[in-house]
């Protein structure tokens, strides 16, 4: 007489009730305090065959890439770009002040002299964005990146001189130049810190004419956003105990996944900070280190670990108009690079628990958390109506 199929369901289930025992038991407890060390996204693309390649193709993971026919999307063939007619102060201003163009496999940015017509190439080590405009990056003797005053918007198609924009200031050859001897024109000193992982600084001059720099991986790679890696991927590399009793802890229990930061078990300073690392833009000079050597986690060495108490560091001056500052004239937030002081100084951030990820898919940041939630519909309804039952009563009478 043969086993029925109830029998061996139970038995199954007896199986799977005694492997999970066994994986508690040999488990091993972690610290929920923790310093590690990076390992790179490559290692963590190893486990979550899932996830990784979807971030392969965000606007995060390609924010700074070496210059190649793949990543350059400016006009490089033979081009001539001009100053502005009103700006065109004296004969020489009649000639191009920059010429974009190949030279074998390399890129070339070449900018007029003011004093004359002769062009210093530049030739491009590294650009930078590629959805709405492009920066492009030269590396001089002394080891900086330095960025080009020249960017490409990608909805015009054409070159613009971006900083003068930016102050309202007249573009020339000249100041060109004055722009490429800024401090914070040294790229590798400042701008890296958001558009890599893990920046470190390991030598600088107070000009900024010297830098040496290292990063872990070109973009806003998994350690960027979750710490780094190093105690994680020992913790579970080779460990199936390990493995199942954190799935069970993380899923069914809502614990911290071992050594590692997830901003959905963290709070909501914390979770934040993961943000507002890169897109609080309000920071003032003497926070810009805060930022630089923030990183996720929970740290057990002093680390920074939440940078919340910087939220708000800037006062929202009425009528100020300053590029990454604006504000109304009433002293509410504006302008794109305000997105995210706006957010926390709102009701939904201040009273309950929005997070910039409920909407935003963190790994693939084009897309949205859900279907539909970054426009109006059903599903961004919805998301809203969680908090605001009774306007959907009077909506939907």
């Amino acid at each position: 007489m043969g086993i029925s199929s109830r029998t061996w369901l139970h038995i199954g289930l007896a199986a799977l009730v005694l492997a999970a025992l066994l994986a508690w038991v040999a488990y091993e407890a972690f610290s929920p305090r923790f310093d590690a060390a990076y390992v790179g996204a490559a290692t963590c693309g190893q486990c979550h065959t899932a996830i990784y390649p979807l971030w392969q193709g965000s606007p995060h993971a390609n924010m700074t890439r070496t210059a190649s026919a793949a990543s350059v999307v400016g006009d490089f063939d033979d081009h001539a770009w001009f100053l502005p007619v009103k700006d065109r102060r004296g004969p020489l201003d009649q000639l191009p002040a920059a010429r974009m163009f190949r030279r074998d496999d390399r890129f070339i940015m070449a900018l007029r002299r003011p004093d004359g017509e002769r062009f210093d190439d530049f030739p491009i080590e590294y650009v930078i964005g590629y959805q709405y405009r492009q920066v492009y990056l030269t590396r001089e003797p002394g080891g900086v990146l330095r960025r080009l005053p020249l960017q490409w918007s990608v909805t015009r198609r054409e070159y613009f001189p971006y900083w003068n924009l930016q102050e309202g200031s007249s573009p020339s050859a000249a100041d060109f130049r004055a722009q490429m001897t800024s401090l914070n024109s040294a790229w590798n000193l400042f701008c890296a810190r958001c558009h890599t992982t893990h920046l470190s600084v390991l030598d600088k001059d107070p000009d900024h004419t010297r830098a040496v720099t290292e990063w872990v991986d070109d973009g806003i790679a998994c350690e960027a956003c979750h710490g780094p890696g190093s105690l994680h991927v020992e913790y579970f590399q080779g460990s199936y105990p390990n493995r199942i009793a954190a799935w069970v802890e993380s899923k069914l229990a809502g614990r911290p996944v071992a050594y590692i930061a997830s901003a959905d078990k963290l709070d909501k300073g914390r979770a934040m900070s993961v943000c507002a690392r890169c897109h609080g833009s309000d920071i003032l000079m003497s926070h810009t280190d805060v930022y630089r050597t923030y990183e996720p986690g929970y740290s057990r060495e002093g680390r920074t670990n939440d940078i919340s108490k910087y939220f708000q560091a800037t006062a929202l001056t009425p009528d100020r108009r300053q590029p990454t500052v604006e504000t109304y004239a009433d002293g509410e937030p504006r302008g794109i690079g305000m997105l995210f002081r706006s957010l926390i100084e709102s009701d939904c951030y201040q009273r309950a628990e929005i997070r910039c990820y409920d909407c935003h898919d963190p790994h693939q940041n084009k897309l949205a958390a859900a279907p539909g939630l970054l426009e109006p519909s059903p599903a961004s309804n919805d998301y809203c109506l969680g908090c605001h039952a009774a306007i959907g009563g009077e909506l939907f009478a």
